[in-house]
């Protein structure tokens, strides 16, 4: 199977028509399809994870590599089958049990890397924004650290200066949803590809990013749960890699998918 015949399969004729809640439930429906084709892949990243945390010294930072193999072979798995069907993926190169390692493995990497590092840039500049704009303001610096928020400076200041901490705290998240579509891009086109798949994110933003908080929610109702109770301990890491490797990833992974369907567009 070309990359051509890639693009075709998995780009429609008319963008656009996303359905955010279409597609969680079509996603949440392929789940099983997802873990037929790379469950030990998925797992096998939880496992070693977890491993990795009640292991000391080098052997646990020797599983941590393994976990990251192995989570790079799951995240190869996962695009391929939600964006071409288990069938289609084992044509282009699916593994047994979601372990390959091949041109798209390394084109994922390359990718997720170039995006680290512009979400890394988005995120200094933040930092630095809010820095100097707390600092212009005068405000008293000790009073902050002692949360004697009367001495800090005037309401109406710190209500300014709140709301405008907010806005530039949502730009990460903006660009994290702009770009969230590089792994379908890169598998589609046939080539690693980051900031180049902004463009089919136009007129999606708010339907992406409901999705992806409905994909984190089981995680963050978890988290929730530990921080409530008080859980703590291999157990609780344990749980919280599984649900990440089996249910948030792939389901993730599949939404995605369904939306590049939708909004993909031919390669620039």
């Amino acid at each position: 199977m070309t990359g051509s015949t890639v693009q075709t399969m998995t780009t429609k004729a008319e963008p656009n028509r996303f359905s955010a809640s279409d597609a969680l439930v079509e996603a949440a429906r392929g789940l099983p399809e997802m873990w037929r084709g790379a469950g030990p892949a998925l797992m096998a990243t939880a496992l070693l994870f977890t491993a990795s945390r009640a292991i000391p010294g080098l052997a646990g930072v020797g599983l941590t590599v393994l976990a990251a193999v192995a989570g790079l072979a799951a995240f190869g798995a996962r695009t391929r089958i939600g964006l071409l069907g288990l069938d289609a993926a084992r044509a282009q190169g699916l593994g047994r049990g979601g372990f390959q390692f091949r041109r798209l493995e390394l084109r994922l990497l390359g990718a997720t890397a170039l995006v680290g590092l512009f979400m890394t840039i988005i995120l200094s500049i933040v930092v630095l924004a809010a820095l100097a704009l707390f600092g212009a303001a005068g405000l008293n610096a000790s009073a902050i650290s002692d949360g004697d928020w009367a001495r800090v400076g005037p309401a109406w200041k710190l209500a300014l200066l709140a709301t405008i901490t907010l806005l530039l705290l949502a730009l990460p998240t903006i660009m994290a949803v702009r770009v969230s579509l590089y792994a379908q891009a890169t598998l589609a086109w046939g080539r690693m590809t980051s900031l180049a798949a902004t463009g089919a994110t136009n007129g999606a933003m708010l339907g992406l990013w409901l999705g992806l908080l409905a994909c984190a929610a089981p995680t963050l109702v978890w988290l929730a749960v530990l921080a409530t109770f008080g859980g703590r301990g291999l157990w609780a890491w344990a749980v919280t890699s599984v649900l990440l490797a089996l249910v948030q990833a792939p389901w993730t992974a599949g939404f995605l998918s369904r939306a590049w369907r939708a909004l993909g567009r031919p390669a620039p």
